[in-house]
């Protein structure tokens, strides 16, 4: 086995692993929250480990573009994941997972909400 063999497997095992936490965290977190938070972080880190692991395996011009694909999933994610925050936020009361502190009601209080 090679050394690029080898990273190519050391990577993809890494990516394997977060994912897999990241999907445990989805189904073992008590809230909405936590859980956006476990799908954000462990699976930004999973994809990112998977697409080098396929970029050094394919070579050439295939790495070059496993980069680009995760500088925009780094781009993407956090954004995806601050809509969803702020839906899961804007949600009927009883729905809603009780925060000691609501930063985002300060932000709101004022303005007109959509009601459904």
């Amino acid at each position: 086995m090679t050394i690029l063999e080898l990273v190519t497997l050391l990577l993809a095992v890494i990516g394997v692993l977060f994912m897999n936490i990241s999907a445990i965290g989805m189904m073992r977190l008590p809230d909405v929250y936590a859980r956006m938070h476990a799908a954000g972080k462990a699976a930004t880190l999973g994809v990112s480990c998977l697409l080098l692991a396929a970029g050094i395996f394919y070579g050439g011009g295939f790495l070059l573009r496993m980069v680009l694909l995760i500088i925009l999933f780094f781009i993407t994610a956090p954004i995806a994941t601050t809509a969803m925050a702020r839906a899961a936020h804007r949600s009927t009361p009883e729905d809603r997972f009780v925060l000691k502190k609501d930063a985002l009601a300060s932000y709101y209080r004022g303005k007109e909400q959509d009601t459904r």
